[in-house]
Order: structure tokens, then C-alpha cells, then sequence
């Protein structure tokens, strides 16, 4: 694990490092994106059960800014989820939102449609809906491959499919609540790591 998250941050750090621009060059993106998120449990350490995070659409949103003449980008990610997840109580919403830095680089420039890689680390936050229940955030990381076909000078489509994984603490109870009726916990975890994966279509503006 700690090797996994040395790895993504020496990434970042690459596609973070300043370099020289081209005046000429666009300098800053914007990049709506909808999508569909995919997967994610967590296993019962009470009962052995895992509690599965609905499969839901999610929306999200990019901004980016070069970082060389080459088509490199650095990114600040925002992804949220409006899904539900089973408890021994039934169901209830839950929202999962991750907010990640990292960037992006080319894997192929050549041709209209260009692929690229992308890498990120930040937090996950997961929102419970339930009475009194509170919010739990934990460090995440994500990688992702996608696909980048220019519509205009300043305009294009953009196709990604992005994974995440959150790091969780053996043991570690979520989604409680702390009230006049007492201490309760929804979930008691009891795996390390959260995956999920995400597939969404956007337009990246240029300006």
C-alpha cells in the first residue's frame, strides 16, 4: 500500500513540475463531466456482510492548467456520487465525493484523437443520509486512462475511465451518530481499501 501511494504521488509531482509555456498556447481548462460510478464495499467487521455503495450516475468537474509546451496538465479533480448503501437497517443515501490533485499526461499526440493518462491523491468524503449520522473523509488516490478529440481551437470531448481507491483503517466504525439515545455505528469496516471505478464523457473549455 505505501509503495502504491509513493508511486501516484512521485507521478503528481512530475505532472505538477513548472516548465515553460508558449504564449500562443491555451493556459487554463475548465471540464464539466458526467458519468457513472461503479462498485465499492465495505465488509462488516460485526457480521461478516458486506455493504455495497450502489452503482449511481455521478457528475464532476476538472480544472487544469499546463504545465510545459508538451500537452501535460496539472488538475484539480472534484467527483460526486448521489448513490445508496445497504446496512443491517435497510438502505439509505449516501453521498460520495472525492476531491483529488494530480494531472494529466499524453500517452499518444498523434492523430485527431489523443490519449492520455491521469493520476491524482486526495481525500473521499462519504456523506450518509440517515438521522444524526456524520461524515467520514479518508485519503484516496485514482488513476485513469482517457481519451481527448478536439471539436475547436478552444473545445474538446473528452471520454475517461477513472478508478479510485480509498484507504480505509482495520477496524474503523462509520457513519455513526453521538445523541441523546446514545453512541451507534451503521458499518464497522473491517477491510483496508476501497475501490471503485468511474466511466464519464465531458468537454474540456480552453481559455
Amino acid at each position: 500500500m505505501r509503495k502504491v501511494i509513493a508511486a501516484l504521488t512521485a507521478v503528481c509531482a512530475i505532472l505538477l513540475a513548472p516548465m515553460a509555456r508558449s504564449a500562443d498556447q491555451t493556459a487554463f481548462q475548465v471540464v464539466p463531466q458526467a458519468g457513472f460510478r461503479m462498485g465499492g464495499s465495505f465488509e462488516d467487521a460485526e457480521t461478516g456482510a458486506s455493504r455495497q455503495i450502489g452503482d449511481a450516475a455521478s457528475f464532476g468537474v476538472a480544472l487544469e492548467w499546463r504545465v510545459g509546451d508538451e500537452n501535460r496538465w496539472g488538475q484539480l479533480w472534484y467527483s460526486r456520487q448521489a448513490t445508496d448503501i445497504s446496512t443491517p437497517e435497510g438502505p439509505f443515501d449516501l453521498n460520495v465525493e472525492y476531491l483529488h490533485i494530480g494531472g494529466t499526461a499524453p500517452i499518444s499526440d498523434e492523430g485527431r484523437v489523443k490519449s492520455y493518462i491521469s493520476a491524482g491523491i486526495g481525500a473521499t468524503r462519504f456523506s450518509p443520509s440517515g438521522a444524526g449520522l456524520q461524515d467520514s473523509t479518508n485519503f484516496s488516490a485514482s488513476l485513469g486512462l482517457g481519451l481527448n478529440m478536439p471539436l475547436s481551437e478552444r473545445a474538446a470531448l473528452r471520454v475517461e475511465a477513472r478508478g479510485y481507491m480509498t484507504v480505509l483503517e482495520a477496524n474503523t466504525a462509520i457513519f455513526c451518530r453521538s445523541d441523546a439515545s446514545g453512541g451507534a455505528c451503521a458499518i464497522v469496516a473491517s477491510g483496508k481499501t476501497l475501490f471503485q471505478a468511474e466511466l464519464s464523457v465531458g468537454v474540456a473549455f480552453g481559455f
